[in-house]
Formats: structure tokens, sequence, C-alpha cells
């Protein structure tokens, strides 16, 4: 109840006003009595104080003082009655203007004990209607999804019993639905500014408001917004209103409406995931060759959108390491796990939409799984490459600078059966491992046979450094300048087949200097520079120089 509906009340009808006019719009929750100037340990917030003021009859400049901390605390007011005070002190009114506290002269007729109890009256009489009318609301949200309606309707409704505008935005603020206020052109201009507040609202179970601005028609310069919860974020029921203050009833029938609209979602959420799930049992079958036959496998695809012999191709997407993430922060609980699967699910799957693609999305634990479908591509396997490489690069650069989220991609060789997706899927997992291993981020990586760089990348960095260094033994020893001289000629021997003409031409210098170098390395690593094995084992040591190095 706020303080002027309470001065309306048969024992507070004679009392006055005298000054702090602009905080008669304050709720007040409670009423209380002071004895003592002390009361500002006690005082709580939204209670309206009445005094007689006995205490400070000699000493008004300790009321003067007290006004200031009162509203500081979150009083409402001061009721006084003037028994031992001819008039409120002209201090006391101007401090009170000053920070907006009203000062209410009582009647002299009407004892405080009085007082007080037909205000508590009149405070639950109220609650006790907020209540109720909260209980009736709630009973009419429920009433139209028991009769097969859904959120638009509990939306209008709302809008109704508010008598204002509502929208309702997801977690992407995403219009999901809106009242018909927002067919008219004025309303649906605001809608850019509405979802820019909404962004900046935190994810708590509780209403805000945030100032529109005076760009809003009749002058609705509010945003009240209450966010929508399941297990996770869903999004936030928004109204607008002409005050920056929450009156109880509006803010509990949104609040009856959110909890409504968050039961609705869950459900629509819980036949998405059983979908979903049986959709993933698909893949898993299929990876794993419990497909019976090809005629079951085109069968059960069709449903989730898996054409029959089309070409396609498997595209691996796993989230990226979390950097910087210290050692001893708690890891995520399974629901917050659940929520970044779920929100990541559903960025991809727009992002691909939205570029036009036919693909079936599945979820194999923390890695999601895309099968593309090339049906439309006329293009050559390299330039259709090339395309695909930009396409998810963008997708990529959207998803870190936009949604905040680091992934990286494996993409498989195509397709041209359904029964070869586990041949395409191995492919797209071996492309993201041998990615992931070099330790790159965000990467895009296709499947290619294995160059021998990328086998001995496989091997721990110490197996490779052992190698190595049995590999030139004496000749690592030596002084950075000599011994990269003759790690030169022999690399440059190597490049050269084995030619000493040509490897001299190549480091211009003397045929006799090469042949002496070459000697001297023979001498250093105790191996033969023509001898077939060796000659291997150098070619592989340089590239393993290449891995140790980069590490």
């Amino acid at each position: 109840m706020i303080l002027a509906e309470l001065l309306k009340i048969p024992f507070l009808l004679e009392s006055k006003v005298i000054c702090g006019f602009q905080g008669l719009g304050r709720t007040v929750r409670s009423v209380n009595m002071m004895d003592a100037p002390d009361i500002i340990d006690f005082v709580k917030p939204e209670e309206l104080l009445i005094t007689t003021a006995y205490a400070l009859k000699d000493r008004p400049e300790e009321l003067v003082a007290l006004i200031p901390e009162l509203s500081a605390a979150g009083c409402v007011g001061l009721g006084i009655k003037k028994r031992f005070w001819a008039a409120i002190p002209q201090e006391a009114i101007a401090v009170a203007n000053e920070v907006g506290f009203p000062l209410i002269e009582l009647p002299l007729n009407v004892s405080l004990g009085d007082l007080i109890n037909q205000a508590i009256d009149a405070i639950l009489d109220k609650h006790t209607d907020t209540l109720r009318n909260a209980l009736q609301s709630h009973r009419q949200f429920s009433s139209l999804i028991l009769k097969g309606q859904g959120i638009p309707e509990i939306v209008r409704d709302l809008a109704g019993l508010l008598d204002s505008p509502v929208v309702l935005l997801d977690q992407r603020l995403n219009l999901i639905s809106a009242s018909s206020h927002f067919q008219e052109q004025a309303y649906q201009d605001l809608l850019p500014q509405i979802r820019e507040l909404a962004g900046q609202l935190p994810n708590e179970e509780r209403t805000s408001v945030c100032c529109l601005g005076d760009a809003a028609p009749g002058a609705l310069n509010y945003i009240v917004a209450h966010p929508i919860m399941t297990y996770q974020p869903q999004g936030f029921l928004l109204t607008l209103q002409q005050s920056v203050e929450l009156q109880q009833l509006p803010v509990m029938i949104m609040e009856q409406a959110a909890n409504v609209i968050s039961f609705e979602l869950l459900k629509k959420q819980a036949v998405k995931e059983r979908s979903r799930r049986y959709k993933n049992d698909l893949f898993t079958d299929i990876v794993n060759g419990f497909m019976t036959s090809e005629q079951e496998l085109i069968h059960r695809g069709k449903r989730y959108g898996l054409s029959e012999n089309s070409p396609s191709l498997c595209i691996v997407i796993r989230q990226d390491d979390e950097l910087g993430r210290r050692e001893f922060a708690l890891p995520p609980s399974e629901e917050q796990q659940l929520s970044r699967r779920e929100e990541l699910y559903e960025v991809l799957k727009d992002a691909f939409q939205s570029r036009g693609h036919s693909f079936v999305l599945f979820n194999n634990k923390d890695q999601f799984v895309l099968i593309l479908s090339l049906s439309g591509s006329r293009t050559a396997p390299v330039h259709a490459e090339r395309m695909l490489r930009e396409q998810l690069t963008e997708i990529s650069d959207n998803l870190y600078h936009k949604e905040n989220i680091s992934v990286s991609f494996g993409v498989g060789n195509p397709i041209d059966r359904l029964t070869d997706i586990p041949v395409t899927y191995k492919e797209a997992v071996e492309a993201w491992e041998t990615a992931h291993n070099s330790k790159k981020r965000r990467f895009i990586q296709f499947y290619h046979v294995k160059k021998l760089t990328d086998l001995l990348r496989m091997l721990p960095v110490e197996e490779l450094k052992k190698y190595y260094n049995d590999t030139f033994k004496e000749l690592n020893r030596l002084d950075e300048k000599e011994r990269r001289e003759l790690m030169r000629t022999l690399i440059a021997y190597h490049d050269n087949n084995c030619q000493i003409a040509e490897t001299a031409k190549q480091l211009f210098v003397h045929r006799n200097t090469v042949v002496y170098r070459l000697e001297k390395c023979e001498q250093l690593t105790g191996r033969k520079i023509r001898n077939t094995s060796d000659n291997l084992r150098f070619k592989v040591a340089y590239l393993m120089e290449q891995l140790i190095d980069a590490d």
C-alpha cells in the first residue's frame, strides 16, 4: 500500500501532510511508534513512523538531523502528533522537502495505538487483496494452458490485466510474442531499444525496472522486466509503465504470468529434448554399426532429414578449452553444462539455417555432429572446400565476437551413401583431433591423408627429442655457429638428392668444402651419409626439429 492510500483510512482522514509531498508514492509495509531519537538503529525499510515528539520537544535540532537519516534508511515518512509543539520547526520542514520525506501532522483526538492498529489492518487487507488478485491471475493464465492455448494468449491477457504493452523475448533477445500494441508502428520502432536494454539486465529471479527514455507513446518511459527461468535462463517478460516505482500488484501478476510461461516452456523443452534424444540415438546406432540394413537406415533417417543417396559430409564441432581458467576454479555444474550445450546447439542451428544449408545436427556428448547435404553444390571439390571453409570461418568469427563462444571444426570427406556416414564421421573426428593436438584454437580442419609430419606430431615431444639427439649425437655439442654451418650443409645435401656439385652451388662454396663438412658430420654422428637407412633417419630428424621448435 502506498502512503497516499494509507492516509485515506478513517483515523488518518483528518491528518495533514505538511511537506515532502513527492514521497507520498512510497510503499508502506509496516507502522511503528517512535518514542526516542535513537530509533534510527531500529527503523525498517518501507516503515511509517508516528510519534508525539515528546522526547524532542526541547531539542528540535535533533529532529532536523534525524530526517535525512530516516529517509536514507528507507523510512516512508514521519507522523507527528503536536501535543508538545505549537508548530513543526521550519528547519525540519525545509530538510524534509529537500530529501522528499513526508512529515504528517496527526489528529489529536486519535490515540497512537488505535492509529497503528487500524493502519496495520488496512495494510494487511490491501496485501490480502493483492494476493487474491495474483492467485486469480495465476488461475486465469493456467486455464489458458489447460484449454490448449499457449504463450501468445498469456501475453494478451497479461496486457489486458495490466492495461499496458507486453513483450516476451527469448534468451537471445529474439521476439517470442507481443501484445497487440506492437502492431502499431510506434511500438515496433521501440523493439530494438527494448532488446538493447533487456540485454543489459541480469539473469536473476527478480523484477527490475529501467528507463526507456522519452520515445515511448503515452509517456510509457520505463520497462519492467521479469526473467523467465527453467533450469536455465529463457528470456524476459517485459511491460511498459509510466513510473519508475514498482507497484506490488502488477509485479505479482507479472510473476504469475512468468511462472506459467516457464512451465509451458519447460514442457516444450522436454518434448524437444525427447525428440533430440531419439535423433542422437539414431546417430549412435549409425556410427557404431548397429543398423541391420540400409533400408532401416533410410527409413529411420528420413524422419530427421537424412536424404537417400544424397552427397553429404560430416562436420564435428567442439567448443575450445577455456583459456585462463584457474586450476582451483570450480568446474561447471551439470545444469550449467547442459545449459551451455543447449545454447550452443541453438546457436549452431541458427547459424547454418541462416546460410541456407540443408543439414541434420546431432549432439554426441561434448561434441556436435553435423551431416551437411551437398546435393545443391555443383562446384569442383577444390572450390567447394574453399567455399565451405570460408563459411565455417565466418560462423566461427560470429560465434566468437557476438556470442563469446570459441569453437573448432573437423570436416570429413564427402560421401554418396548414408551407410558411409561412419567413414566421414571418423575422418571428421580425426581431423579435429589432429588440429587440436597441435594446440590450435578456432580452427577449420579438413581431413586429408596424413603427411609424415602429421604422424610424427602424434608422438610425445620427449620421444621426438630423444630420437633427434640420438641421430646427431656429438654434432649437437658444437658451438652454435659451427653446428649451424654443418647442419645447413647436411640439409642442403639431402635436399639436392645427395649431389655434391648441386649442394656446393646452392651454398656458394667449393665442392671440396662440402666433402670436408660431410665427412666431419659422419665422424660426429657416427652415421654414413650415403647409407640409405641413415639417410632416411637424417630426413626424419629434420622434420622432428621443426616440431620440437614449434613446441
